[in-house]
């Protein structure tokens, strides 16, 4: 049985093969899509550094580097101001989590978080201040593994 033309569908358009750079650019993920990824990964790495399982908390700040550096590729404007967060404030948790050292871990990450909050500050977003979450993340296991 055949349908008549006003009760067939309309033909989908065909997915484009090649999409504009524009059109690229518009699909990336900007800061406020990454964020709360960054966001996560700096809690996991936080309570990963106070149960002293130095290789989570260090994937942890790898990963979340990997994730600004993203964000720099789509949203340049930012770009020295999160290297200038990576050299400043990562870096000493890096080291930190190298020397197992988790005073110094500690203390890097509070000023961390306080660069944080000062750089959403200057780029006009004074409204998101951050916080380190109290309580660890229940899907990872922190307790050093060997």
């Amino acid at each position: 049985m055949s349908q008549s033309p006003e009760s067939q569908p309309a033909p989908q358009p065909k997915n484009p093969e090649r999409l504009e750079l524009e059109a690229l650019t518009a699909l990336q993920p900007g800061f406020a899509r990454l964020m709360p990824e960054i966001g996560a990964r700096m809690w996991r790495a936080f309570h990963a550094g106070r149960a002293e399982n130095w290789p989570l908390a260090t994937w942890q700040l790898k990963e979340m580097r990997k994730l600004f550096r993203l964000g720099t590729v789509t949203r340049p404007k930012y770009e020295s101001d999160v290297e200038t967060y990576i050299d400043e404030d990562l870096d000493p948790l890096f080291a930190a989590c190298e020397k197992g050292d988790l005073e110094a871990f500690e203390r890097a990450f509070h000023d961390s978080v306080e660069a944080a909050n000062e750089y959403h500050r200057r780029w006009n977003k004074g409204f998101l201040v951050w916080k380190v979450p109290q309580t660890p993340p229940e899907d990872l296991v922190l307790e050093p593994q060997s």
